[in-house]
């Protein structure tokens, strides 16, 4: 890659929108995405340009979180000539049943790749087939009726040569979702 300088750059939102936040969690385990996605060829002018291959049959899952309750987050880290970029995912899943029980057993040494949709729309892959998300959880049950009771699922993962970066828009209508329960 040449070296070039640093360009100007406004960014200060005005008089635009620039809300946080998460509409939708999509996420599939790194064993159904055959090879390695996304890697560096894919990430071409601050945006990933190609989808995943899948394994035969398999989709991303949709969870449906409660509002307010998922955040991604990236770092850069390091020492000047070895730095590189941390992937953060923290989302809760409302609830005690046994159909969460059974989704959360399936992620015990279970690395995965995420694709979040901001509430701008757009949609930004956290981790890699070949360096995913490996979530811990907790649980809480609350002290009293208003409070909040469900798992949380915290999960990072460093080494990343990009930071997490969106999703190129013309490939989002294709992408293999599992349809909704």
């Amino acid at each position: 890659m040449a070296n070039v300088n640093f360009a100007n750059l406004n960014a200060t939102s005005e008089q635009e929108g620039n809300p946080g936040g998460v509409r939708t969690l999509l996420v599939c385990e790194k064993q159904f995405i055959s090879g390695v996605w996304p890697k560096k060829a894919d990430t071409v002018t601050g945006e990933i340009t190609t989808l995943p291959t899948m394994v035969a049959g398999a989709k991303f899952a949709a969870y449906d979180c409660p509002d307010g309750t998922v955040e991604i987050s990236s770092e850069k880290q390091g020492d000047p000539g070895f730095q590189s970029y941390k992937h953060s995912i923290e989302y809760m899943l409302a609830s005690f049943s046994k159909t969460i029980q059974a989704e959360l057993a399936k992620k015990m040494n279970a690395g995965a790749v995420y694709i979040v949709e901001m509430n701008d729309g757009q949609y930004v892959v956290v981790g890699s087939s070949d360096n995913p998300i490996f979530t811990k959880q907790s649980f809480k049950g609350g002290k009293k009726g208003g409070d909040k009771r469900g798992f949380t699922l915290k999960g990072e993962q460093d080494g990343f040569m990009w930071d997490i970066l969106p999703l190129q828009p013309s490939l989002v209508a294709t992408l293999p979702i599992q349809p909704a329960a």
